[in-house]
């Protein structure tokens, strides 16, 4: 694999695993706040996140050696408000930049297994978004 394309994967990794735990983490924050249905969202998406870090994990299965994964991840959690606003902005980034320029590197350099992972993610990231504005 070509590095640029592994460096964007091991980050993917890195943001999608932090997300998974961000997510249990406002989860908790909403429930402790009675708002049950937003921990609910929180919770299944944290489930997508983690699916999602598991799918770049797979798709790096020839590295042996550590690696740094520089992601773009929401810090100072707080109340629920403010959680869904680092929450939204968290998937706005990953929808209007990262996504999009990773899978056109990962084009531009003939990779297609991570293609087929980055495919489809800024849409299914829309939907994820599209939900948490719900609330």
């Amino acid at each position: 694999m070509k590095k640029m394309t592994e460096q964007h994967l091991i980050n993917a990794f890195g943001g999608e695993s932090q997300a998974h735990m961000r997510y249990l983490h406002f989860a908790d924050q909403a429930e402790k706040e009675k708002f049950n249905n937003l921990g609910r969202l929180y919770r299944a998406i944290a489930h997508a996140e983690y699916i999602h870090a598991g799918d770049h994990y797979r798709e790096l299965k020839h590295l042996d050696g550590g690696f740094v994964a520089n992601s773009m991840a929401a810090f100072g959690p707080g109340d629920s408000r403010k959680n869904l606003r680092l929450a939204i902005a968290g998937e706005t980034f990953e929808i209007e930049e990262m996504y999009p320029v990773y899978l056109e590197v990962a084009k531009f350099q003939g990779e297609k297994g991570a293609q087929k992972v980055l495919n489809g993610r800024t849409a299914l990231k829309k939907c994820i978004r599209c939900f948490m504005k719900k609330h």
